[in-house]
């Protein structure tokens, strides 16, 4: 299942992420430690994977999966071998179960949660209260994802691949959909499959008639950017495509000594890490300047490899976890864990101390430029993009009033969102230095070069 990530919380006043409020040069950063066998959560610091200072106080069954963080309100939810969903606040440690009999769950963006039951009928929680959906699913789906309109998006092939949309009390929606891996961009505005010889854009809330973009070397994995501007694109023959979102073209390829199997872009942007045919690395792939960068040793999980708001890439190898340091040469080992391999690991941008004071000389914080509408030559950092301007005006806000240089660039065509962005900066470098910072998402965004 598909594994939602801590952002922004857009459900209600958004706020944001807890380390873009400190303006710090380290972020907060741990890494959670669910014992997938039962028994006490674990929390470690990177780089050096420290056990924190921090205790669970109680154990929780076996886990299934990772359902998702809210970091808002500081609670990590998991599924257990049950069909419980167990909830462990970070603050206190406690751990508290929820909605027996589901038998899978996802969050959305917004941090709602999406559980199913054996009848596939849905239970939606909103701020720790259950609703029930009056219509199910139509099938057992293989791939759940939540949306920013409050929306369950369900992949299922039993009778033929489908894609469905079921929203509150509306009887859910069906569409066929080829047979292929299947992508979503982080607020869900956009599904894409890989179909072999075509990549396929649905719009579960647009257009009816999806967009099919011809690909050469046989699509066989999908995903796309933090931002959802671009779409990475894994083949069985050659690197990987870049394709622009928007124009569906091709903007770029991504050499690879050999085909890549599967992709994953790391949770707080920055990152790529592709699997390549040799189970015991991993090929990592800097956004931005596009290019492989080396690789590590590493096998691929549905947990790890992932990496951290502070650079530092978490893989496993055999029965032991490892830590990586991708801001310096080699990506030497910084930190291991023995015998952690068996159990399931979660990056936070969280830690119980919380973060060290900024520096004045190093603050990433700088002047803001009310008013600003992108003038070419600037470069930017985009944090977010939505077809609703209200919000996007009220997390700029919201920003702002953190202490840092936000402001909203309207759109130039009917097809582009309202972008959140910082600065602008004098220069990319100066722009990257800030985002490896933040602890979330970004890319570089220059008026006169686009999205990068």
């Amino acid at each position: 299942m598909a594994l939602a990530v801590a952002a922004l919380s857009c459900h209600g006043s958004p706020k944001p992420p807890i380390a873009a409020l400190t303006g710090a040069r380290q972020p907060p950063s741990s890494l959670l430690r669910l014992p997938a066998a039962g028994g006490l959560p674990q929390l470690y610091l990177p780089p050096a994977l420290n056990e924190a200072d921090w205790k669970a106080q109680g154990k929780i069954p076996a886990i299934r999966h990772v359902v998702g963080t809210d970091l808002d309100e500081r609670m990590v939810y998991a599924l257990d071998a049950t069909g419980q969903i167990q909830v462990l606040d970070l603050e206190t440690g406690r751990v508290r179960a929820l909605l027996p009999g589901t038998r899978d769950a996802v969050m959305g963006p917004d941090k709602t949660i999406y559980a199913l039951d054996d009848s596939n009928a849905v239970t939606q929680v909103v701020h720790r209260s259950p609703t029930r959906y009056k219509n199910r699913l139509p099938g057992r789906p293989r791939e759940i994802f939540g949306t920013k309109d409050g929306d369950l998006l369900a992949v299922s092939t039993a009778a033929g691949n489908t894609l469905s949309r079921l929203a509150g009390d509306q009887p859910a929606t069906t569409v066929p959909l080829p047979a292929g891996d299947a992508a979503v961009t982080y607020w869900g505005e956009l599904l894409a499959v890989a179909a072999d010889s075509v990549v396929v854009l649905y719009e579960p809330r647009g257009k009816a008639v999806p967009r099919i973009i011809p690909v050469d070397g046989h699509a066989r994995a999908v995903a796309f950017s933090p931002s959802g501007h671009r779409l990475y694109v894994a083949r069985r023959q050659g690197g990987i495509l870049v394709l622009n979102r928007y124009t569906s073209e091709v903007s770029g390829e991504i050499s690879t000594p050999s085909p890549a199997i599967a992709l994953r872009p790391g949770p707080f942007g920055t990152w790529l890490l592709l699997r390549p045919p040799a189970t015991d690395s991993v090929w990592v792939v800097d956004l931005g300047t596009g290019k492989l960068v080396g690789s590590v040793p590493s096998e691929w999980g549905v947990d790890l490899p992932t990496v951290t708001n502070q650079q530092i890439l978490i893989g496993k190898i055999k029965q032991d976890v490892l830590a990586y340091d991708l801001s310096k040469a080699n990506f030497p080992v910084t930190g291991k864990v023995a015998g952690g391999a068996k159990d399931l690991w979660v990056p936070l941008a969280w830690s119980p101390q919380g973060a060290p004071p900024p520096a004045a000389a190093e603050s990433i914080v700088v002047a803001a430029a009310p008013g600003d509408t992108g003038v070419k030559g600037k470069v930017y950092l985009q944090v977010s993009s939505s077809q609703n301007p209200a919000w996007a005006e009220e997390l700029a806000k919201q920003l702002s009033g953190a202490g840092l240089p936000a402001s909203v660039l309207k759109p130039h065509t009917s097809d582009e969102g309202y972008r959140v962005v910082l600065g602008p900066y004098a220069s990319r470098e100066d722009a990257e230095a800030t985002g490896k910072k933040l602890g979330r998402p970004f890319f570089i965004y220059q008026p006169e070069g686009g999205d990068q």
